[in-house]
C-alpha cells in the first residue's frame, strides 16, 4: 500500500472504512443468490434422478444439477415413512414405508447448494437426515471464497493504518453505564438490587427444568417431539448462544442447576441469612483445579455422545439429574460457587466467550472499591452475600468467571457497582497478555473453535457415516422404560471410538499443533522479543474467543431457522410428544425458515468473526511487544491461519 493510501486511511476514517467495507461485503453475499438465478432455460426432455431414504440418510447424498435443467426426483424409503423437502421449494411429500414417490418436473434456476430433508418424523436423528443439491456452476463458492479473502485483506490493510485501542474502527475504550441511562437504569437497578429478583429470573427456569427432568425419563422416546430435546438443545443450545454476545454470563444468572445446593448451604430461599456465612463443610477447592480444565474437558466429553445427548430424551434426562446432584453435592462439601466456577461445562465455554460479550457488570471507580475497607462485595452485607464466584468485583476486569448473580450491586454500601455495555474485544489484549501458564482456556478455545465446523458437517451436512459413526447406528429413540434399546453392538461400539478418536483428535491435538506451528512462524517473523512461541501461542489462541463465537452464532442460525417449530409446540403444545393439544392454537407445522438463504445469512457472520480476529490479534500483538511492525507481522502470520479457517467454512456452507 502507497504511503499517500495509508495517509488517506487516517485514523479519523477508521469507522467509516471498516462499516464500508462490512457494508460491501454483506450487500454482496446478499445479492449472490438473485444476481445468478433465472437466467437458464430448460432443457426439453426431464432427467431422472433415483433417491433412496432410510433412517438416516439420503442416497445418494450429493446431487449435480444443470441450471434449469428439468428433473423428476423419484424417492423410496426402504424402511419407514420419510419426507421429501427441498430448501425454497414448496414440497413436503411422505414416502410410505416400501413405497416409491415422484416429485416433478421441476427446475432449480438459482446456483450454489441447496438442502434436501426429511419432513416426516422418522426416528432420533430425523431433524439431521440431510442430502445436497448443487445447482451447476456453483458459482457461489468462488465468489463466497473472493469475498473471505476480501475480508482478509481488508483487515490486514485496516490494522496496517495503526488503529490504537480499536476493534473494526470501534474505540474499546468507551462504555455505556447501562444504569444512568434515562427510565431504563433507575428500573433496571432497581430489579437487581431487589432481593427476590434472582428468584423471579431463576423460578422460570427451575419450572422449566422439572419438565425437562420428567419429559427426559417418561415422555415420547422420539426426540424432537419431546420436550427435554425440542426447548433444550434446540432453543436453549441456539439462544444460549445469542446470549454470550449481547449479555455474557446472562444463562448463569437464570441457570437452574445449583439452586439447590445453594438454597440449602444458604438456609434461605429467599433474603440474607444474618451470618452471610454458607452452611457447607466448608473445604478449600483445590488450587490445581481452580481452572477451566474439567469444564472444558467434560464439554469435550459431551460432544463425544452429542449424537445422542441431542435426540435421546433419556441421555439428557440423566446429563441434567447427574449435573443437580454434583452442583448440590459440592455446595454443601466446599466453599461458594465451585461448580459453576470450574465444572459446569456450559459454564466453562460460556465463560471462555463471555470475555468478549458486549456487556460486563463492573465498578464505577475502581479507586473507590480500593479505599474502601468494609469490602461488602466480598464480606456481604444485610442486602447481600459476598461474591459466591470467589471475585473482588471492585477489581474485576474479566467476564471470564464473573457468573453476573449480582450479589455485588445488591450488598455494595458505595452504589459503586454497575452494568455497562462495550466493544467486543476490550478487555481481551490485558487478559491475553497475562496467559502465561494459562493452558486450559487455550485448550477451551481449540475444543470450541473446531467443534463449531465440525457440528455444522455432523448435523446440517450430508456426510451419513460420520453421523452413523457418533450415533452407534442405533435407529432406536428411548426414555426410561425403553433405555435398553441403547445397548451398542461391538461393531457401533467400534465405530463411535473412530468418532471419538476424530473429536477428540482434532480438537486436543491435531488443531493446537497447527496454532502452535503457526506461533512459532510469528516467533521467527517479529525477531527477537521476550516471548517465547509457547508465550504467543497461549497469547495469540484468545483470538478464537470472538472469532469461535460468531462461528457458533451461525451454526445456532442454522439450528433454530430449520428447527424452530420443534420447540414452540412441545413449550405450548405437547411437552410429553404424548399427542396432547394444550393451547387454543393449531400446532405449528415444520416448515424451515429462509433455509436457502441462510449460506447467505451465515457468511456474513464468518467474516466478521474473521475480521475479529485479525483485530483481535493485532491488539495482543501490541499488548505484547508495543511495536507495530512486530504486532503487524505477527498479527499477518496468525491471520492466515484464521483465513484458512474462514475458507473450510465456506467450503462448509457452500461447497
Amino acid at each position: 500500500m502507497s504511503s499517500h493510501v495509508v495517509e488517506w486511511v487516517s485514523v479519523k476514517n477508521h469507522s467509516a472504512l471498516v462499516a464500508l467495507t462490512l457494508m460491501v461485503v454483506i450487500l454482496a453475499t446478499g445479492l449472490t443468490l438473485p444476481v445468478f438465478g433465472q437466467v437458464y432455460k430448460a432443457d426439453s426432455q426431464p432427467r431422472i434422478i433415483d433417491i433412496t431414504a432410510k433412517r438416516f440418510e439420503f442416497t445418494p447424498n450429493i446431487i449435480h444439477v444443470n441450471a434449469g435443467e428439468s428433473i423428476i426426483f423419484r424417492i423410496r424409503s426402504e424402511d419407514v415413512t420419510h419426507g421429501f423437502y427441498i430448501d425454497g421449494y414448496d414440497y413436503h411429500l411422505e414416502i410410505p414405508p416400501l413405497s416409491t414417490v415422484e416429485v416433478g418436473p421441476m427446475q432449480f434456476n438459482e446456483l450454489g447448494k441447496l438442502k434436501i430433508r426429511c419432513s416426516v418424523t422418522c426416528g432420533p436423528i430425523h431433524p439431521f437426515m440431510v442430502a445436497e443439491i448443487i445447482v451447476e456452476p456453483n458459482y457461489v463458492l468462488p465468489v463466497f471464497l473472493v469475498l473471505t479473502a476480501g475480508m482478509f485483506g481488508t483487515s490486514v490493510a485496516y490494522i496496517g493504518t495503526r488503529p490504537k485501542n480499536r476493534m473494526l474502527g470501534i474505540s474499546t475504550e468507551k462504555e455505556l453505564d447501562i444504569l444512568r441511562i434515562k427510565v431504563i437504569g433507575p428500573v433496571l437497578k432497581k430489579f437487581l438490587q431487589w432481593r427476590g429478583s434472582n428468584y423471579a429470573l431463576l423460578w422460570p427456569n427451575l419450572v422449566i427444568f422439572m419438565i425437562v427432568f420428567a419429559s427426559g425419563f417418561v415422555g415420547n422416546p422420539t426426540g424432537n417431539l419431546n420436550f427435554s430435546i425440542a426447548v433444550v438443545w434446540i432453543l436453549w443450545f441456539a439462544a444460549v448462544e445469542f446470549m454470550i454476545l449481547l449479555g455474557a454470563r446472562l444463562w448463569c444468572t437464570l441457570c437452574p442447576l445449583p439452586a439447590f445446593g445453594e438454597w440449602s448451604t444458604r438456609r434461605r430461599l429467599y433474603g440474607v441469612h444474618r451470618l452471610k456465612k454458607w452452611f457447607s463443610l466448608g473445604r478449600k477447592w483445590p488450587k490445581q483445579l481452580d481452572n477451566m480444565w474439567i469444564g472444558a474437558l467434560s464439554f469435550l466429553g459431551i460432544s463425544l455422545i452429542v449424537p445422542w445427548l441431542v435426540t435421546r430424551p433419556i441421555i439428557s434426562g440423566l446429563l441434567f439429574v447427574g449435573l443437580v446432584s454434583i452442583a448440590t453435592i459440592m455446595h454443601l462439601v466446599f466453599t461458594k460457587r465451585n461448580f459453576c466456577r470450574s465444572i459446569c461445562p456450559a459454564g466453562a465455554y460460556i465463560g471462555y466467550h463471555s470475555v468478549d460479550s458486549l456487556f460486563s457488570v463492573r465498578s464505577r471507580d475502581k479507586g473507590t472499591c480500593d479505599k474502601h475497607i468494609a469490602k461488602e462485595c466480598m464480606q456481604g452485607s444485610p442486602n447481600g452475600y459476598g461474591c459466591p464466584w470467589l471475585l473482588y468485583p471492585g477489581g474485576n476486569n474479566d467476564n471470564t468467571f464473573c457468573g453476573q448473580c449480582f450479589e455485588c450491586l445488591k450488598s455494595c454500601s458505595l452504589d459503586n457497582m454497575t452494568l455497562k455495555l462495550r466493544m467486543i474485544g476490550k478487555d481481551l489484549p490485558s487478559i491475553a497478555a497475562k496467559a502465561k501458564g494459562k493452558f486450559d482456556e487455550a485448550w477451551m478455545g481449540f475444543i470450541r473453535f473446531t467443534l463449531a465446523p465440525l457440528y455444522m458437517i455432523v448435523f446440517f451436512g450430508p456426510t451419513f457415516w460420520i453421523k452413523d459413526w457418533g450415533n452407534m447406528s442405533n435407529v432406536y429413540g428411548a426414555n426410561w422404560p425403553t433405555i435398553g434399546l441403547l445397548t451398542p453392538t461391538p461393531n457401533a461400539l467400534s465405530n463411535w471410538l473412530g468418532w471419538a478418536v476424530i473429536v477428540g483428535g482434532l480438537s486436543l491435538a491435531v488443531y493446537p499443533a497447527i496454532f502452535y506451528g503457526f506461533s512459532w512462524l510469528a516467533k521467527q517473523a517479529v525477531g527477537e522479543v521476550k516471548q517465547s512461541a509457547k508465550d504467543l501461542f497461549l497469547s495469540f489462541s484468545y483470538a478464537l474467543a470472538p472469532y469461535g463465537m460468531t462461528l457458533w452464532v451461525a451454526f445456532a442460525l442454522s439450528l433454530i431457522m430449520v428447527n424452530w417449530a420443534y420447540p414452540l409446540n412441545a413449550l405450548l403444545q405437547d411437552p410429553f410428544g404424548y399427542g396432547w393439544h394444550l393451547a387454543p392454537i393449531d400446532k405449528f407445522t415444520w416448515s424451515p425458515l429462509l433455509a436457502n438463504m441462510l449460506p447467505y445469512i451465515q457468511a456474513p457472520v464468518i467474516f466478521i468473526g474473521l475480521a475479529f480476529a485479525v483485530n483481535s490479534t493485532y491488539n495482543i500483538g501490541m499488548k505484547l511487544f508495543e511495536d507495530h511492525s512486530k504486532a503487524m507481522k505477527a498479527t499477518i502470520v496468525m491471520g492466515v491461519l484464521h483465513f484458512a479457517a474462514a475458507l473450510i467454512v465456506m467450503f462448509i456452507l457452500a461447497g
